[in-house]
């Protein structure tokens, strides 16, 4: 796989492998599938290792740059930059030690080095074009020198090559000078052009030719079309002089058959045919946290973005480590990164929801108060998220276990289809009914005289130890992704009747997170809101048709359903640019469809 000329071998391999195993452990980013495949590609690694489980990538990937070691050394270390600079001067310093007084260090001195396209980073951020040349220098004799120089990412001139000639680039401007689009067309066009391509179109053009030269130096993808001529398709898909939409297609088509990439550019366009808004899809902010496994009160937190409404393709943010009562600080960040996102997706959103705030949560952490999170929790206009936000939980086990566990997805599937199609049927555990959770359980998947199964589930506060949490992981075995408590504690008549008629007051299942978001909202708007359930329900919405990659590195065995643990097969969970199966919105609910509160 790799030219050995340069490599190391022998113990000093594996001591070098063992240290750039230890680094890129640390290199969170790479719990991406969509990160390991752009390292992958540049290192030049096979599809079938950076599309692999993530812990097999790190070894081979350090196997790898082993064979060829001064080539691959600067190459990883400039495209580990790209999504961490801390982590690239960290892996530097551990790596520059095995370059030290080798021959081809000394000669690689004077070598030009070739630039290298820069992805579309999954936190949202294009790297300047000019840093794309740059890497750390060889180590001579200099074992504690200064770290090489960082690549810079303020704007600069273009260092890559047009991939249009002078003749065509004046021939694409003075058609696109014809094109006018109003300030909402341009943001229409600049959302899409972004969710294509997978990065926001930089700067802030005005007008099509704007656009068209914001894109033209950057470089082409893998199927070899340039982002300029996407933006040339999409400009023709939203003309509205026909005239100039045939000529943009008709000149893209003329381009892409002159460079071997017509059958590429012809999938673009069936892929963009195909595409359409799911109402369901929302605005949101997914955030994932780990506890630490020494039962201190650290955890990792993770987060990604889904910045326009219809399509999901969310952004991974980068990852930190904090402590639970910290956990706000790091939730705030967050939501300020995706406001900005937010805002700068300014075309009309496919529905008028707030954004969802997601808390991807172990089962121990599930009765924990996210929704009191709180915005500025150190200033005097400190507010709480829930209110401002659709903010509900996700049950972390249970994503872990969709690559590899065909049982568990499938249940889920075909549970949230029939919430959307059906309405939602409620069950309920609660503790006082005296009945054991192991006989609970088999109502789980009863139908009574041919009646719907059950969608929605209501019950006790799921405490660590309780009933209540062994029934609610039983119910999330068995694929419910609706279930609503009161977190203070038993799941009380009053209590429960308050969450049918939430049920019922939705006009549609898809409506449901709007409902509790105004809950809250007149909760904490009222003098006496602490005695009201709007300040102490808990939502949990977990929809299957929503996901990310969140496996971890080491994960360990799940604990759902009883069910044995198997090692991740390495399914890539990233997003394309087609969107995932959705299911049907579905009808408003007629009153047959109605919550019906049932007991086991």
């Amino acid at each position: 796989m790799a030219n050995a000329a340069g490599g190391l071998h022998g113990r000093e391999q594996e001591e070098f492998v063992s240290i750039l195993v230890g680094e890129l452990v640390h290199c969170r980013f790479l719990d991406e599938s969509s990160s390991r495949r752009t390292v992958g590609e540049h290192l030049g690694l096979p599809p079938e290792v950076w599309e692999g489980t993530l812990p097999a990538f790190r070894v081979e990937l350090a196997r790898h740059v082993s064979l060829d070691l001064i080539d691959r050394v600067y190459t990883l270390c400039t495209v580990v930059g790209w999504y961490d600079e801390a982590r690239r001067e960290s892996l530097w310093r551990q790596l520059q030690a095995f370059l030290t007084e080798r021959p081809e260090a000394e000669e690689d001195q004077g070598r030009t080095w070739p630039a290298i396209a820069s992805p579309a980073v999954d936190s949202g951020t294009r790297l300047s074009r000019s840093s794309h040349n740059a890497r750390p220098p060889a180590r001579g004799a200099v074992r504690s020198g200064p770290l090489p120089p960082a690549p810079v990412v303020a704007s600069a001139a273009p260092q890559l090559p047009s991939p249009f000639t002078a003749d065509e680039y004046r021939r694409v401007e003075s058609l696109l000078r014809l094109d006018q689009h109003g300030p909402q067309e341009m943001h229409e066009l600049q959302d899409n052009i972004a969710f294509e391509l997978g990065f926001p179109v930089p700067g802030a053009p005005s007008t099509p030719l704007d656009l068209f030269a914001a894109l033209v130096d950057f470089n082409s993808s893998a199927d070899h079309i340039p982002p300029s001529v996407v933006a040339l398709e999409w400009v023709a898909a939203l003309a509205v002089d026909k005239t100039i939409a045939r000529q943009c297609r008709q000149w893209a088509e003329r381009w892409a058959r002159e460079h071997d990439c017509l059958p590429a550019l012809q999938r673009r366009r069936h892929a963009r045919e195909q595409r359409h808004d799911n109402p369901q899809v929302p605005r949101a902010l997914l955030i994932m946290v780990e506890p630490a496994e020494d039962g201190s009160d650290d955890v990792t937190v993770r987060y990604w973005i889904n910045d326009l409404a219809g399509h999901w393709a969310p952004r991974a943010g980068e990852a930190t480590e904090t402590r639970m009562n910290s956990l706000g600080d790091a939730v705030e960040r967050a939501l300020a990164e995706g406001e900005r996102l937010w805002a700068t997706s300014r075309a009309d959103p496919v529905d008028q929801l707030p954004p969802f705030v997601e808390f991807i949560l172990p089962y121990l952490l599930l009765n924990h108060d996210v929704a009191r999170l709180e915005i500025g929790a150190n200033g005097p206009e400190a507010a709480a998220i829930g209110p401002r936000y659709c903010v509900h939980l996700r049950s972390l086990e249970r994503l872990r276990r969709v690559p590899h566990d065909p049982f568990i997805t499938n249940r889920w599937h075909q549970r949230w289809q029939e919430l959307h199609r059906q309405g939602t049927r409620l069950h309920h555990w609660t503790h006082d009914a005296g009945i054991t959770v192991e006989h609970w359980s088999r109502s789980l998947t009863h139908r009574q005289h041919g009646s719907a199964q059950y969608t929605a589930l209501a019950l006790d506060a799921p405490r660590r130890g309780s009933d209540a949490l062994t029934a609610l992981k039983r119910a999330i075995a068995e694929g419910f992704g609706l279930v609503l408590w009161d977190r203070r504690g038993r799941l009380e008549p009053r209590i429960r009747e308050t969450l049918t008629e939430l049920l019922n007051g939705s006009p549609t299942t898809h409506d449901l997170p709007r409902r509790v978001q105004e809950m809250r909202a007149r909760a904490e708007a009222d003098a006496d809101g602490d005695v009201f359930l709007g300040r102490h329900v808990a939502f949990l919405w977990d929809d299957p048709e929503r996901i990310v990659d969140c496996q971890s590195g080491h994960p360990a065995p799940d604990d759902a359903a009883g069910l044995p643990y198997i090692e991740p097969s390495g399914i890539s969970l990233r997003p394309v640019m087609s969107d995932s199966p959705s299911v049907s919105p579905g009808p408003s609910r007629s009153p047959r469809s109605s919550p019906r509160e049932e007991a086991p």
